[in-house]
């Protein structure tokens, strides 16, 4: 996958198992975990996602060893190499939405969840563009507010020892924004849309508080 795609890849939970074992990367594995797949995962599922990568011409045959090919080798490199993750869950009048955006300064993905378990994928640069592109998912769904409001969003940065950093921002139905850090109970304070980027940086840890 490249920057440049316009269609996102749909990729079933089973063909996801399948690429994180043909990884086989501890980062590979914290994806899996993250993705809520450690219960599926398994030889059944695994050989159910090579069959279906190779029948979609996603994977091939080399030597006897199985190869990720065009979008899907793509997706395989940024779960073997992933060095950032977060977490978005938005909350909406409408609908809620869950994101996992992974990778590294070599690349990154959007991966956007179903409960049909056929999800989406789409290519972000890097590391950088995922707190770019959360930034600006957390202020379309609060502040254009396409779904409606009262709305709220969850950011989560996952560090690889397993810890986390969240915050928290709620949109009233006035469109005033307020934004508690950490999952500790803290009391929300008062956003004004010109912070939002800072104070969502600030929260998940990646600049001085």
């Amino acid at each position: 996958m490249t920057a440049q795609d316009d269609a996102p890849l749909l990729i079933t939970e089973h063909e996801l198992i399948a690429l994180v074992a043909l990884a086989g990367t501890d980062a590979a594995l914290k994806c899996q975990r993250l993705f809520r797949l450690d219960h599926a995962a398994g030889a059944p599922l695994e050989q159910a996602g090579v069959s279906t990568l190779l029948e979609r011409g996603l994977m091939t045959v080399e030597a006897d060893a199985l190869v990720p090919v065009g979008q899907a080798a793509s997706v395989a490199a940024a779960l073997a190499g992933a060095d950032t993750w977060l977490e978005i869950a938005l909350v909406t009048p409408q609908a809620d939405h869950v994101y996992f955006l992974f990778g590294s300064a070599e690349g990154a993905l959007i991966l956007s969840l179903s409960k049909y378990g056929v999800h989406e994928l789409r290519p972000l640069t890097d590391a950088e563009g995922m707190i770019v592109t959360a930034v600006e998912m957390v202020n379309f769904y609060l502040g254009a507010a396409p779904d409606g409001r009262p709305a709220a969003a969850t950011l989560r940065r996952h560090l690889p020892d397993g810890a986390s950093h969240a915050v928290h921002v709620k949109a009233d139905p006035d469109g005033s924004l307020e934004l508690r850090a950490g999952d500790d109970g803290s009391e929300a304070v008062p956003l004004r849309p010109e912070d939002l980027d800072s104070s969502l940086r600030k929260g998940l840890g990646l600049q001085p508080a």
